[in-house]
């Protein structure tokens, strides 16, 4: 599988290579601005600062991406780095040594390799101090067969604080605040058991605690929290989200804060993980693998492993031993009036689509609301000529069964200096009765090489024959649709009658 997904980065990708090293330079958006006037960093770079959540930490070995995304992070200037939760993957105690180990081993002293303070931004999720799973972790039991030695080693049933402040050298307490080259940072640890927040779903205190800095309302500053604040980055359908509490406090009273989180593993591909309405969130995906929203025939999320019973035409992708086919993070540079986020991908070193530029918060200007870029930002298109080409093939589905099956093969809509690349398309299955054409199947895919930001000279989909209605003129319609579920111009089959086998 995983020589499958380097075949498609390989041979697939025809855009948007990344130099190793360019983030050093940035002074200016390269973003396409689709009818809306782009806003140009003023100013020099005030703050560097890398982004990652989710690094899922086993063992010294695994360390090593988490290590080498330093490293680029120290390369490319980061004044600090944070990682959005879950660094210990089974919330034991030898695995957080290890994220700290590999912290100091690039960063000695906090410092990077020229001798500028480089801030641990880093804070527990629900994977570090939940603990509930730590029986899965094979490395866990083989060291600890005991289940009395193993209980000493959960972070979860000993002090927190003491095994942060011995790992990390800095003092801790659940909620903490930070000033970096003059920027506010506010990091919840996810806390998970306290009284009021026995699920997790919120942080207890953070209004209080807010109450008592000194924030200038002129100017933006940083939250980052482990679950995903409720009806954000994302959208509803999100897995992961908190309770409402923290948004709810921020749409309040801090309009200015450019939230943070985690958790979802949301492929940054996906133009809806930043968002802006009463304030600023963006969802940071994992460095150890990456998810899709559920429904989508060849999707990967928790949603559709729930709903097993559905049918589904494709096998999800990104699966595998380890789920080691994406490592994605961001790289933000802040600049007097906004800051400029790159969306990247760190196994095989590409940029994962334009440029993010945020303006920091004006009453009414909000360009990154869902429904101001539903208004400016294009339906992808097919390229002139595109047809789809139809065969019958017996394939398996989602959970392995042999079925028989239609595969639609056509291009992609790949992204232009005008239009973005489709991030995901809806097939159609529409009847024609006498003068009626009504559509009677819908489904909807993600391209193969969705998870890297890549297009492929191909698109292949799977409809089974059962959704098509025999010995009655059927076509197929395809549309590719963007982030914000804008549809482009459909390619589509003439209606052809299928007969039945005999």
């Amino acid at each position: 599988m995983k020589n499958l997904f380097a075949r498609y980065i390989r041979d697939g990708m025809n855009r948007r290579s990344f130099l190793k090293g360019s983030f050093a330079g940035v002074t200016m958006a390269s973003v396409p601005s689709f009818g809306r006037p782009i806003v140009e960093p003023r100013g020099p770079v005030r703050l560097k600062l890398g982004v990652l959540s989710d690094i899922h930490i086993t063992d010294w070995e695994a360390t090593g991406p988490f290590r080498a995304v330093l490293r680029e992070f120290d390369s490319w200037g980061a004044d600090g780095v944070m990682v959005c939760g879950d660094l210990a993957d089974y919330g034991v105690i030898p695995q957080l040594e290890c994220v700290a180990r590999a912290w100091f081993e690039v960063f000695p002293d906090g410092k990077g390799r020229d001798g500028r303070p480089v801030a641990n931004l880093m804070h527990y999720g629900d994977h570090d101090t939940r603990g509930s799973t730590y029986r899965r972790c094979k490395p866990c039991v083989k060291m600890f067969p005991d289940e009395e030695e193993m209980k000493k080693v959960i972070i979860r049933l000993n002090d927190r604080k003491a095994i942060w402040e011995k790992c990390f050298h800095e003092p801790w307490s659940p909620i903490v605040h930070k000033r970096v080259k003059g920027y506010d940072f506010v990091l919840s640890h996810f806390t998970q058991g306290e009284k009021g927040n026995e699920r997790g779903d919120n942080t207890p205190g953070l209004e209080k605690f807010m109450a008592g800095l000194d924030l200038d309302p002129n100017r933006p500053f940083f939250h980052s929290q482990h679950r995903v604040y409720r009806n954000t980055a994302c959208g509803p359908y999100v897995w992961g989200q908190e309770d409402g509490t923290t948004g709810a406090l921020f749409a309040a009273k801090f309009p200015n804060v450019i939230a943070f989180c985690g958790h979802a593993h949301q492929c940054a591909v996906n133009d809806q993980c930043v968002w802006q309405g009463a304030f600023s969130a963006i969802e940071v995906p994992s460095l150890r693998y990456c998810v899709t929203l559920g429904g989508r025939e060849n999707g990967f999320s928790l949603f559709d492993r729930e709903t097993r019973h559905i049918v589904r035409t494709m096998p999800e992708m990104a699966v595998g031993e380890g789920y080691d086919f994406t490592r994605q993070g961001y790289f933000v540079s802040v600049y007097d009036n906004c800051m400029v986020v790159k969306r990247h991908e760190f196994k095989y070193g590409v940029s994962l689509g334009p440029d993010w530029v945020i303006p920091f918060p004006a009453p009414g200007d909000r360009p990154y609301a869902f429904e101001t870029r539903r208004k400016v930002v294009p339906a992808p298109q097919f390229p002139v000529g595109a047809v789809i080409t139809v065969k019958e093939v017996r394939a398996k589905d989602r959970l392995g069964e042999m079925r028989e099956m239609y595969e639609l093969t056509f291009p992609p809509a790949a992204s232009t200096a005008s239009t973005p690349r489709a991030n995901e398309y809806e097939v159609r299955v529409e009847l024609q009765a006498c003068d009626v054409v009504k559509t009677v199947a819908t489904r909807r895919f993600y391209p193969m090489d969705y998870i890297y930001g890549a297009e492929k000279k191909q698109v292949v989909c799977r409809m089974l024959k059962s959704d098509v209605p025999a010995d009655l003129p059927s076509r197929f319609i395809v549309n590719p649709m963007n982030s914000y579920y804008t549809r482009g111009r459909p390619i589509m089959t003439d209606f052809e009658v299928r007969r039945k086998e005999a």
